[in-house]
């Protein structure tokens, strides 16, 4: 499904917490510092982390279309003086 979503899995000793980005098709667990799957005590708990989990995703810097474009931009202005230097030279 292309859409974000959270939730939660039934396991033995508790719930685990998932999120899902857009871009995957797969749940993502909620791992801790050395990759262990985190078993939250319950269902709400685990839900609360993952829903934490997908608001930082969601507040970390991504690349916008706008900066590609900017970055485009400077290197064609960049490489086009070159060139005009070039060929002013060259006369």
């Amino acid at each position: 499904m292309n859409e974000f979503q959270i939730g939660t899995e039934a396991v033995a000793g508790g719930h685990l917490g998932w999120i899902r980005k857009v871009h995957r098709a797969t749940n993502e667990i909620l791992r801790d510092n050395r990759g262990e799957p985190i078993v939250f005590a319950t269902q709400d708990a685990a839900k609360a982390a993952a829903g934490e989990a997908m608001v930082a995703y969601l507040n970390t810097p991504m690349l916008r279309d706008g900066a590609r474009v900017e970055a485009i931009s400077k290197a064609e202005a960049f490489f086009k003086l070159k060139s005009a230097n070039a060929a002013g030279a060259a006369v």
